[in-house]
Parts: C-alpha cells; structure tokens; sequence
C-alpha cells in the first residue's frame, strides 16, 4: 500500500473519530443529544469520499432537513403511530416510514442535494428512534450543523483532494 493510501486512510478513519467525539462531548456538555446515529454515515461520505456529491456542504444539510421534515410530515399524516411505542412496530409506522423515505428521496431530487444517510434520519423520526417533538427537531439540526461544519472542514483540508 503506498504512503498516499495510507495517509487517506489514516486521515479519514482520525478525522472521523475526532469528528464524532467534537459533537458528543458538545452535546453532552450542553446536555443535549446532538449525536444520533445517522451522523455517522454522513462523516463516513466527507471524510472517506470527500469528492462524493452526497459528501458536499449542501447535500448534508438540505438532505438531512428534507429527511425531518418528511419524516414528520408522515407521522402527521398517519397520526395514529404517535400513539404507538417505540418499542412495538405497527403497519401504522411501517406505511409512514416506507411514504417518508420515499418523499425524502424525492425532495433530495428537487433540492439537487442526494444524501444517503439522511434516509436514516427519516427512519430514525418515523420508526420512533426520536421523539416527534420541537425538542428532537432542534437535537437534529445542531447535530446535523456540527457534523457539517467539522465535516466540511475535513472534506476540505482531504489528502485526496489536494492531489
């Protein structure tokens, strides 16, 4: 494996980490929960494939808010999976996550900002992994603007794409 490869790899795997232990620490110091589970995908695309279109500024933070609001949106439609816990699957909640993904594919077409993880967001709203309140909504956009800061910045300062 050459030096080039080595040092990409090094970087993306550090810079990823480092990343995640930045918004957690932050998160628990303003005791909030700013770290959620598809923030790691979203610093896997910036930091392993920084050229990546689903990698940039825009597709991070368009892709994830038309995720929440989808997510949301469907859980409205179909109001009866409020009701249901979180711990218990419903056809209710199936038909809301199978309509919010799909519109989450959709406004990411419209938006011209293609984000793969921001799937994982809708799911985590419509599969009950956060809580459908204002509360969560915020928890989400300042884990999503904390990972698009500090991944921009390592998308940007990349081995690979000074090359």
């Amino acid at each position: 494996m050459s030096g080039r490869i080595l040092r990409e790899r090094a970087y993306a795997a550090l810079l990823s980490s480092i990343v995640l232990v930045a918004i957690g620490g932050l998160g628990i110091w303003a005791r909030q929960p700013w770290l959620f589970p598809s923030l790691g995908p979203t610093i896997f695309l910036q930091t392993v494939t920084p050229n990546d279109p689903g990698a940039r500024l825009w597709n991070t933070l368009a892709g994830h808010a038309a995720g929440v609001c989808a997510g949301f949106l469907a859980l409205f439609l179909v109001s009866e999976s409020l009701a249901t816990p979180t711990d218990a699957m419903s056809p209710a909640r199936v038909g809301a996550t199978a309509f919010a993904v799909g519109l989450t594919i959709m406004a990411q077409y419209v938006l011209k900002a293609l984000h793969p993880p921001a799937a994982a967001t809708t799911m985590l709203v419509t599969l009950g992994g956060l809580k459908p309140d204002w509360g969560s909504v915020l928890a989400i956009a300042m884990g999503v603007a904390l990972v698009s800061a500090f991944g921009e910045a390592a998308r940007l300062l990349h081995p690979e794409r000074n090359n």
